[in-house]
């Protein structure tokens, strides 16, 4: 802890908790700020892990007002992948350690990176197409991947049991919702591939 303010050199500071206005295009939120306070002169000055409790909050409070993903939401969905911060930089295209200290909160992720790591969140099949595009290698992430996958097939088929009954019957039943699931999912794939081009 700092003995004497930076700025007078008086030795009458201490540590206090005070409200602190994080203004932000146009809007603003208050947090409560832990900082060191001359009173002598009334210099505030950060020291120690002030300094990334500041930036934790600031930053925390900048996400709330744009309607941003928390950082620990952004953990929750690589995690759900099972990717690395690595592997979220590549699919995203940052730079290094971007995604990592989005993920630490340490600074808030664009309003254009949020829309895109939301759509990742709602569809790992874009999620795994954006993987092998970025040429990521991951092989947890592959399984991941595949059980989903997996775990899709069940539920549409258990769905298609349920609407359907009796007319989803028999030997060819399986064999015929299998070839129905694969064209489905190429063709969204192929809708995809031809909306891009």
């Amino acid at each position: 802890m700092l003995d004497r303010c930076p700025e007078c050199g008086s030795d009458a500071i201490h540590e206090t908790i005070a409200d602190f206005t994080v203004a932000h295009e146009g809007k603003s939120e208050v947090i409560r700020d832990r900082r060191t306070v001359c009173a002598a002169c009334g210099t505030v000055s950060y020291e120690g892990d002030q300094i990334a409790e500041h930036e934790l909050a600031v930053a925390a409070a900048i996400r709330r007002m744009d309607g941003l993903l928390s950082a620990k939401d952004l953990r929750r969905i690589r995690s759900r992948y099972r990717l690395k911060q690595t592997d979220m930089e590549q699919i995203l295209s940052t730079g290094p350690k971007t995604w990592t200290r989005w993920e630490r909160g340490k600074i808030p992720q664009s309003k254009p990176a949020d829309r895109l790591i939301r759509a990742l969140a709602d569809d790992p099949s874009l999620t795994h197409r954006m993987m092998l595009q970025a040429g990521v290698s991951n092989p947890e992430a592959e399984l991941t991947f595949r059980q989903m996958e997996d775990e899709a097939r069940r539920l549409a088929k258990a769905r298609m049991r349920a609407e359907l009954g009796d007319v989803f019957a028999g030997a060819n039943a399986d064999k015929i919702f299998e070839r129905m699931f694969d064209a489905v999912t190429q063709a969204r794939r192929d809708a995809a591939a031809h909306a891009g081009s």
